[in-house]
């Protein structure tokens, strides 16, 4: 049991966490992160009231017309801590700093040796790579859309994987623009972000309804990007995974967090709550106004420093029209 009065709170190992960035992982860009304060609360999600078209007109004496407020639901999130720790044993670091170990040049001696930080970095990219299951396992989900948007998966001989003409026919470009209006009619915004398995998008690369788009194309032409790519916005190629076999010892198996679906979303990354977006992740900020506070304490029994970070969250779909699901768009077995 460690004394309390040893646990404290490290500034340089934190500030480590909260801007560690892993290249894979995409979940905080699909459901970005909005701080709050409390573990559980409400939020407003607007309606388009502001839409609406008042007569204005004011004849002289006379009261101005008045508006009604805005109408919105509520809805409530409430967030869970998710925490990790790592030990750094005193003979683990002492074999770091020995002349047998990494510190002997022929063994990169040059690197500069950081225990605590790898632990932290450790632990961070454990917790992260939790939420991306978390955050694909909500975005791949029907109950996280409207009906009418769910495209529902393709066709035998509807797939993208255009490999043999006569076996996939898919029109990724024509699917994607549907998905784009039935966004823009509920919302009256287009989306911006268009989730793509990366293993899939090798195969939109050669795809004819694509690659078409470069004949008699110039980029001097008139909305030239909107005309090449069928979709204006930030493309996310999703390569994320994890190993399934869940445990240390067995055997790899490694899978893919997003299969062979594709998502439209709208996405506001901006932290406010009078914003359109598709989801979020609430996260609840520590004493020290952090979201992923690293503590480190002595526990001299086991002679170790351990280290430890914490993370509090809830996922939440706030606006289920503001997403177009499109369901088993490839068909390829190797994935």
């Amino acid at each position: 049991m460690y004394d309390p009065g040893t646990l404290y709170e490290d500034p340089i190992l934190t500030n480590f966490s909260v801007g560690y960035k892993s290249q894979v992982l995409v979940g905080e860009q699909l459901l970005p992160i909005t701080p709050v304060n409390t573990q559980n609360g409400r939020y407003r999600v607007y309606d388009r009231s502001a839409w609406l078209l008042y007569k204005s007109r004011r004849e002289p004496g006379t009261v101005a017309h008045e508006i009604q407020g805005g109408k919105w639901a509520e809805d409530t999130f409430s967030t869970q801590e998710h925490s990790l720790q790592a030990p750094i044993f005193d003979e683990e670091r002492q074999q770091l700093n020995s002349q047998g170990g990494l510190a002997n040049p022929v063994f990169g001696g040059d690197l500069q040796l950081d225990p605590e930080r790898d632990a932290t970095e450790m632990v961070t990219e454990a917790l992260l790579l939790e939420h991306e299951q978390k955050v694909s396992t909500l975005l791949l989900a029907t109950g996280s859309y409207d009906a009418g948007n769910l495209h529902g998966a393709l066709g035998a001989t509807a797939k993208w994987d255009y490999q043999d003409p006569a076996t996939y026919t898919g029109d990724p470009v024509a699917v994607i623009r549907t998905g784009m209006r039935v966004i823009y009619a509920a919302t009256g915004r287009w989306p911006n972000t268009l989730l793509i398995p990366r293993l899939g998008a090798t195969f939109l690369e050669t795809h004819p309804k694509i690659t078409d788009r470069f004949v008699n194309f110039a980029l001097t032409m008139p909305d030239a990007f909107r005309q090449l790519t069928g979709f204006e916005g930030k493309i996310v190629l999703a390569e994320s995974s994890y190993n399934a076999a869940d445990n240390i010892d067995a055997s790899e198996s490694i899978t893919s967090f997003w299969g062979k679906d594709v998502v439209l979303l709208l996405v506001d990354p901006i932290p406010g709550q009078r914003t359109k977006t598709f989801g979020k992740t609430f996260a609840q900020t520590y004493p020290n106004g952090t979201i992923r506070p690293t503590d480190r304490w002595r526990e001299e029994p086991r002679k170790a420093d351990i280290v430890r970070t914490s993370f509090k969250y809830d996922l939440k779909i706030v606006s289920n029209v503001a997403g177009y699901l499109i369901q088993d768009a490839f068909a390829a077995a190797a994935w």
